[in-house]
């Protein structure tokens, strides 16, 4: 469960959207482990990125009143050696790849509307 491990790092992205970084890091086998940060950032629905009330109160009834955006950076079999260099390479290849997709001014917005485009799509499919 991502909630019981250690937060290592958060990040303010504004709009009281905080990304928080947990180590999940777990034992593989052997002298292996499965060096893995999972990121996530809670985002608030917000009436002002949908088109009309209702496009808005549709959202509501599909993903609810809050979204969370979910990301896993991992190393497969890493010796327990390496275990805090691979961990700072993950971290390192979050501030270069994910950070600043996250820290984008539209990033709620767009993120919103995409995850809202998904949930369409497989309610039509039902």
């Amino acid at each position: 469960m991502m909630d019981s491990e250690q937060v290592i790092k958060e990040y303010d992205l504004g709009g009281g959207i905080i990304a928080r970084l947990r180590d999940g890091t777990r034992h593989y086998f052997g002298g292996y482990y499965h060096v893995r940060i999972e990121v996530s950032a809670d985002i608030t629905l917000s009436a002002s990125f949908f088109a009309d009330a209702d496009e808005y109160r549709a959202a509501l009834r599909l993903l609810g009143d809050r979204i969370r955006f979910h990301r896993v950076l991992e190393k497969m079999a890493v010796p327990e050696s390496g275990i805090k260099a691979a961990r700072q390479g993950l971290l390192e290849a979050f501030d270069s790849n994910v950070l600043p997709y996250l820290s984008r001014p539209d990033f709620p917005e767009r993120f919103m509307r995409s995850e809202y485009t998904k949930c369409m799509k497989s309610s039509a499919r039902r």
